[in-house]
């Protein structure tokens, strides 16, 4: 836990939890082969890490989503179909 509080909040939230919730939301399509899995799979990672980020840091507050869930999960999209294409004509020339 310690590591996560060292990180600096901007490199956290423009480069690391980006990464990795738009990451596995493609992966998951990717081996699913199905690419409107992947924004729901970002879209939920992303709004798990907003709850825990302002229930830990922030107790006394309501939570806030930020606008992040709408960006994430389109960038997410695009990816997705695209790796998915990628997938599906790669298979279908084998």
């Amino acid at each position: 836990m310690e590591f996560i509080e060292s990180i600096d909040p901007f490199i956290m939230q423009l480069f690391i939890v980006p990464l990795i919730v738009i990451g596995l939301g493609v992966l998951v399509s990717a081996f699913t082969k199905k690419g409107v899995i992947g924004p729901f799979i970002t879209l939920f990672l992303n709004l798990l890490y907003e709850t825990w980020y302002m229930k830990h840091y922030y107790p006394e507050h309501e939570i806030s989503y930020t606008s992040w869930n709408f960006i994430f999960p389109a960038i997410s999209l695009v990816i997705s179909w695209a790796v998915v294409f990628v997938i599906k004509q790669d298979s279908k020339q084998n």
